[in-house]
């Protein structure tokens, strides 16, 4: 099948999702076109084949939060680049400008069925209240939440990755029985139980430290529940370390100096995709703190996938798909949303290793059985061959009405 995705994203983003189906599907013998953003280009195409997958990168205009799929610019250019292209299949991953006009310009000349995927709250108090600055909230705040829940209802199928976004997607009018949940995945080739030690003298980590590590891709607006918790073990436990990779940003050296953990407190920054293992390996527990915020009843942590590959236990808050993976598998402990309760699972972890083994073994299995890629593209497939068929049911001349009274 000769399917082609859309996203808003820049390349580099696509590794969690988009990219990651897009692989799966080609190793199982599909064509795959994933259409998102340039990492840095603003007027040249750039089109690439990457582990089977055609990447084209469209150019785009505007910076920073912005360089997300609002330039106009690079809404017709990819309608150009679309026009005289056939597919069998279009998923879009979210509905932004540059994702679905030109989509919806392109479907005026065909039947093409249209998947629409949903994997982050934005609007309607959802990540933009989050993670965006005032001014970005005061120009974008009630566009942003039309562009998310407008379209929703003329997609042929819709894919979520938690069940608050398939009940907010009902909300809007989307049928019931074109929802299908597919959560995070991760790549449990790449990321398996590692040894802690040489992991932790290639980033010169002392051997003897309890290390709980975070890592942070551009999300660190819950952090601070980890920081205080970290402070409070740090009074029974002075060789805990927390690792964190990724978003380097200046608070998260602030708050360690205003907490007193210059001592207990590394940031390895961002890092290639390959090092992550690593980083991963180092790790006795993990850290997942989550506000209960609509952001985070409505998405997957990427992150989540990694720690149960890696074989360590995590200390996370209950929220959405999180909660309701804790409450079934025993892959770590959940804490309250006070640094007090969060602490106390930290040191609990810390005192039992036999419990920290036996957690880091169920969310390895967890991994394996339920979270692979592909396992998650079995239910995408599954998505797939079910959609064609209502469509093609859906498409199919209907006898006439005499012809049919007749035959009774």
């Amino acid at each position: 099948m000769n399917i082609l995705f859309v996203t808003h994203h820049r390349r580099f983003k696509t590794f969690a999702r988009s990219a990651a189906w897009a692989r799966e599907l080609v190793s199982r013998g599909h064509a795959v076109t994933l259409l998102c953003l340039s990492d840095r280009r603003r007027l040249a195409w750039r089109v690439a084949t990457g582990d089977g997958v055609t990447y084209a990168e469209t150019p785009d205009l505007l910076f920073g939060s912005l360089r997300s799929g609002w330039d106009p610019v690079s809404a017709f250019r990819r309608w150009l680049f679309l026009r005289g292209r056939d597919f069998e299949l279009v998923h879009a991953f979210e509905t932004r400008p540059a994702t679905i006009h030109p989509l919806l310009a392109w479907r005026r000349a065909h039947r093409t069925p249209l998947i629409i995927d949903w994997n982050d709250w934005w609007g309607r108090g959802g990540l933009i209240v989050e993670q965006r600055p005032v001014l970005y909230r005061l120009l974008f705040g009630r566009v942003e939440t039309w562009y998310e829940e407008h379209y929703r209802p003329r997609a042929d199928a819709t894919t979520v990755i938690s069940r608050e976004l398939g009940e907010r997607a009902e909300t809007l009018g989307v049928d019931r029985d074109t929802i299908y949940r597919i959560p995070g995945g991760v790549a449990v080739d790449r990321v398996q139980p590692l040894d802690p030690a040489p992991c932790r003298v290639a980033l010169g980590i002392p051997a003897d430290r309890f290390v709980v590590v975070l890592t942070a891709l551009d999300v660190t607006g819950d952090a601070g529940l980890v920081f205080e918790a970290i402070r409070r073990v740090v009074r029974q436990h002075p060789d805990v370390l927390l690792v964190m990779s990724g978003h380097r940003g200046p608070s998260l050296e602030h708050q360690a100096r205003r907490l007193g953990l210059e001592a207990n407190f590394r940031h390895v920054g961002y890092l290639p995709a390959d090092a992550l293992p690593g980083v991963l390996g180092c790790a006795d527990v993990f850290a997942l703190p989550l506000a209960d915020s609509p952001a985070n009843r409505g998405r997957w942590p990427h992150k989540m996938g990694d720690y149960l590959a890696a074989g360590r236990p995590t200390v996370a808050n209950p929220v959405g798909e999180i909660g309701r993976l804790f409450a079934s598998d025993a892959v770590g402990l959940t804490a309250g949303f006070d640094p007090d309760d969060f602490a106390d699972k930290l040191c609990r972890l810390k005192r039992d290793p036999a419990l920290r083994t036996t957690l880091g073994a169920t969310a390895r299995r967890v991994a394996v059985d339920r979270f692979a890629w592909p396992v998650i593209v079995d239910r995408l497939e599954a998505c797939y061959a079910a959609t064609l068929a209502r469509k093609a049911t859906a498409s199919a001349p209907r006898r006439h009405l005499a012809a049919t009274t007749d035959a009774c």
